[in-house]
């Protein structure tokens, strides 16, 4: 049963369950497609493109940071920082529900952000897109079966679809995950004034640690 409500539950109860990866005692592990654990970090190189010429025109830095760690009704969430790579600069926590399932919770909704399946294009969760200046709609989460090679890694790929309220899909999210490892590439893509995608960055993954 999704928690709609969780956001606050979680900062609330923050300020006294936070733990950090110098504190005393090894930091709790959720096992399942990303380790998540206080201290645990993704770092990516992200290269911003033209979108009238399609080439590279700024290349940043940007990473995956798990700061923090809160128990809710016996659950544990991870919270984690970072600037574009999920498209929230709020506080927003990561929650491994199963081996297949990663949830992610942020403007006051839980929903699953990466699932590994069997059956190709599948729609797997829908939740209210509240971050766009469209017509507000919906976020479709569409995942994919096989494998993905992304330099080294063999990855899954999942696809977040951003609809307006007429159904019009007006962004897209690509991520590649590697089970067990994290997210090993992102990218982003806009529309057009002529309804057309256009890739907006790529992020790849440079170096990690999980523990």
């Amino acid at each position: 049963m999704r928690i709609f409500l969780l956001v606050g539950a979680i900062l609330l109860f923050l300020g006294c369950s936070k733990k950090s990866n110098s504190g005393s005692g090894a930091p709790s592990v959720s096992n399942g497609l990303m380790p998540l654990s206080v201290g645990n970090y993704w770092q990516y190189s992200r290269v911003d493109y033209d979108s009238a010429s399609g080439l590279p025109k700024d290349t940043v830095s940007d990473g995956i940071y798990i700061i923090g760690e809160v128990s809710v009704n016996g659950t544990t969430y991870f919270q984690q920082n970072q600037v574009s790579i999920t498209n929230i600069n709020g506080p927003s926590y990561f929650i491994n529900i199963d081996s297949n399932t990663l949830d992610k919770i942020d403007s006051a909704s839980q929903y699953t952000f990466f699932k590994r399946i069997t059956a190709d294009s599948s729609l797997e969760d829908s939740w209210p897109d509240t971050v766009s200046d469209h017509c507000k709609g919906h976020n479709l989460l569409v995942a994919f079966s096989g494998n993905y090679p992304i330099g080294s890694y063999s990855c899954l790929r999942n696809e977040v679809q951003v609809a307006d309220c007429t159904g019009f899909v007006f962004e897209k999210w690509e991520y590649y995950l590697k089970p067990g490892l994290g997210l090993v590439r992102v990218q982003h893509y806009k529309t057009d004034s002529l309804g057309n995608f256009y890739l907006h960055f790529s992020e790849d993954l440079t170096s990690y640690h999980t523990d």
